[in-house]
């Protein structure tokens, strides 16, 4: 009889259907890889972690995993398709620096050649949906030149918008005033990357898997069927270590790019509005998501274009109220995120990435060529905690899969990839030593009816 020792650093070079799924669920490692010289931070920097590691391998250089760290309620609220200088580039944090574009940063005119389009303030609240795509998004990057956007976008709607001109736009804190109060009160990250060149679904995986499963746009990844097993997943995680869940959604739950994990963990999907009732009655599981609709168009409160962006902040800010006045507040997280730059224009190239796993983005002959090495633009990332430092700003690179990281980091939850397992989660943005549970006064996200009309008809 042989015998075959497949260990947790091997499991990404082994065919998916020769994996059981409860040594995947069960693995973890207790020692440095062979192949790093030692130090956590060496080891993380040359993506030597893989599935299976647990955080007390792969974050032993920081001092707080497990119980140790005082969070026993996360709640997680992704939005939808802004970059940080879209949002935040004029945002200023009293004795802190913060990373925005330059005002009259450009791009080309791909009419009058030669010319150049600066960015704007943008005085519509609703506009057409940018360009977003895999290919869309890496020729707006363009290998670090961030100089693809307007022909991008020119392309994508040259009607309407035929010079492209939208992706430069940007609001300030006259348009998102409870959002910039939000950021000087707790802490914001001007260095928090969407994990791929890609639009939603793929960078949703990311955010819920740790990887891609290789789709590049909004497609199912691989499910059972396919590969006669369930990958795992955050959720799998969860259910694995006795972890409460629940999924609070107005309608489609992006659970469901997770098929079978969807189908078989129905009964922790749960209506919007549960979550206020769930939050006042401190029944909040120990990981919550929260989800708000992206189906009602310009009036969709995930602020996915033509949304109107004051929709979704009055969501935001009710879900953030309902957080903290819950009797779950003084243990409680909340990390406020978007899911990917939705062709807009952001003005810092993305770093260098892991590759999370040995699927590799299933392209076309005509598709732009990459992997999933590389982060997507930045998006913005707040932190609304007792124990958030007050008025911060984090120049820590993360992206999603480090939000995965600080939930595997809690409660001891093996790593699902190369990705996640070499990701460091946001703790710079948290005191855990002096938490300050009053909530500041912020202002009221109101919503300008005119304005609101307006984009109702798109």
């Amino acid at each position: 009889m042989i015998f075959v020792r497949i260990t947790c650093r091997t499991l990404t070079a082994v065919k998916p259907s020769f994996l059981a799924i409860g040594f995947l669920a069960a693995c973890s490692s207790s020692a440095p890889p062979p192949d790093c010289p030692g130090k956590n931070a060496d080891c993380r920097a040359s993506c030597a972690y893989g599935a299976g590691d647990l955080a007390t391998l792969t974050l032993g250089d920081f001092t707080r995993v497990g119980k140790r760290i005082p969070i026993d309620h996360i709640v997680l609220v992704m939005q939808e398709n802004r970059t940080f200088d879209h949002y935040f580039s004029s945002l200023t944090v009293p004795g802190q620096t913060l990373d925005g574009a330059a005002p009259d940063a450009t791009n080309p005119d791909p009419i009058d050649l030669g010319g150049t389009i600066s960015r704007f303030h943008q005085t519509e609240y609703c506009f057409d949906n940018p360009a977003e795509s895999w290919n869309q998004i890496h020729r707006e990057i363009n290998g670090g030149k961030l100089d693809g956007f307007t022909t991008e976008n020119a392309l994508d709607d040259p009607t309407g918008d035929p010079t492209g001109r939208r992706a430069m736009g940007y609001y300030d804190e006259s348009d998102l005033p409870y959002y910039y109060a939000l950021a000087r009160a707790f802490a914001i990250s001007d260095r928090h990357f969407s994990s791929a060149q890609a639009n939603t679904w793929t960078n949703r995986s990311f955010y819920m898997a740790g990887t891609a499963f290789g789709i590049t746009s909004n497609v199912m990844p691989p499910q059972m069927a396919e590969l006669g097993f369930t990958p795992p997943n955050l959720f799998t995680r969860l259910n694995d270590a006795k972890v409460t869940w629940n999924f609070y959604v107005d309608d489609f739950a992006t659970l469901a790019i997770l098929g079978d994990t969807w189908a078989q963990n129905i009964s922790h999907v749960q209506p919007f509005n549960q979550f206020f009732e769930d939050a006042a009655a401190g029944q909040l599981a120990s990981v919550t998501f929260v989800e708000g609709s992206d189906m009602k168009g310009g009036l969709s409160p995930d602020e996915d274009p033509p949304a109107d962006l004051q929709v979704g902040q009055a969501m935001v800010a009710k879900v953030i109220a309902a957080t903290a006045s819950a009797p779950t507040w003084p243990s409680t997280a909340l990390f406020l995120s978007y899911d990917e730059p939705g062709g807009l224009y952001d003005h810092v190239p993305p770093p260098s990435a892991c590759v999370p796993d040995d699927y590799a983005p299933q392209l076309a002959p005509g598709d732009v060529q990459a992997a999933y090495d590389q982060y997507g633009l930045r998006v913005p990332l707040i932190v609304v905690s007792p124990y958030a430092k007050r008025g911060y700003v984090s120049h820590n690179v993360t992206d999603h899969t480090s939000l995965l990281r600080f939930i595997e980091a809690r409660f001891d939850l093996p790593a699902l990839t190369h990705r996640d397992a070499n990701a460091v989660p946001p703790f710079d943005m948290f005191d855990f030593d002096h938490p300050d549970p009053t909530m500041p006064a912020l202002p009221p996200a109101t919503i300008d009816e005119s304005r609101r009309a307006v984009c109702a008809a798109r």
